[in-house]
């Protein structure tokens, strides 16, 4: 397949290589930037415009996908704001790292157990992850432990 705009280039990667791009700083003009998922949306990745695909595309899709970009009908995904954690969401996401039950949260944050489940869906929502297993996973990707550290500093 041949696209019109042989100045446009196609920079596919996945989440493990999302620092890589970014500094690399590429020309949003000439470039577009595809993340390669696995189902993962990676929400909190809102530094850059990026398409996001799956992975595990045919060539057929890939192709479509590619004309879609190419001739401005596919937009980049990009959030609307940025995420951002509450200093609860931020502590709730270490303390479930460490492996703390529920539980053992509220007993920490000195509410009910279902307020810490509420608490845990909102930090799911604003990730973008479609439930828990991919909740998990995301937290513990190299890609939003470096997210994390780099766009929640502790002041």
């Amino acid at each position: 397949m041949t696209f019109d705009s042989p100045s446009l280039r196609y920079v596919f990667f996945t989440e493990k290589h999302y620092a890589d791009v970014l500094a690399q700083r590429y020309d949003l003009n000439k470039h577009r930037l595809i993340l390669l998922t696995e189902g993962y949306l990676y929400n909190f990745l809102t530094d850059i415009p990026l398409h996001r695909l799956s992975a595990r595309s045919t060539v057929s899709e890939m192709e479509a996908f590619i004309a879609a970009i190419t001739y401005g009908k596919g937009r980049e995904s990009v959030a609307e704001k940025r995420v951002r954690f509450t200093a609860r969401e931020r502590l709730l996401i270490d303390l479930i790292k460490d492996g703390k039950k529920m539980a053992e949260m509220g007993a920490y944050f000195n509410v009910h157990t279902k307020t810490v489940y509420q608490i845990r869906q909102t930090v799911i929502r604003k990730m973008g992850c479609s439930g828990m297993i991919d909740f998990l996973r995301t937290l513990r990707s190299d890609v939003f432990s470096n997210w994390l550290v780099e766009n929640h500093r502790v002041h």
